[in-house]
């Protein structure tokens, strides 16, 4: 019989959960984003479900998810932070259902989005680390004021 998740593994995904939350706030930089990937395994992955679709794949792809963010959104005007969670699991496997909120101004309005997270941890030589994650945006979520960014988001993106 697997034993069920401890006390320290569950403190220690809702550190990961914070952290996330944390990081995808910091600078353009490259440091920024490799600090970003490292908060999943080397296989992982990553499904955003907003106005389109992404998937995003291994180191490569979280830095590409960070940098695309970072890049074609306005986030230096963002601010995450972590809601409501439920961390359920057995031995090195846990799933995680977990609301964000993102508080932002444009134009002299203020906004805010919220969304849920779907994971799945995996604690390997004592850490854990996410292995899959599904954002789903809730309907509040402001598309409009995204569109022109995407829009443009061929012209704007930068890699760190």
């Amino acid at each position: 019989m697997t034993a069920p998740l401890s006390t320290i593994d569950r403190f220690e995904i809702f550190e990961q959960l914070h952290l996330h939350q944390r990081y995808i706030d910091n600078d353009a930089s490259r440091a920024s984003a490799e600090l970003y990937a490292s908060l999943y395994w080397p296989e992982a992955r990553f499904t955003v479900n907003d106005i389109r679709q992404n998937v995003f794949d291994g180191p490569a792809g979280m830095k590409q998810l960070y940098d695309y963010a970072h890049s074609v959104f306005p986030m230096q005007r963002m601010r995450h932070s972590l809601g409501t969670f439920v961390i359920r699991g057995a031995g090195d496997a846990a799933t995680v259902e977990w609301n964000w909120v993102v508080t932002w101004r444009e134009g002299g309005e203020g906004f805010l989005s919220t969304g849920t997270y779907f994971d799945k941890f995996e604690k390997r030589g004592g850490v854990w680390k996410c292995v899959d994650r599904i954002s789903h945006v809730d309907p509040n979520w402001p598309a409009e004021k995204f569109q022109p960014w995407v829009d443009r988001q061929d012209q704007t993106f930068k890699a760190s």
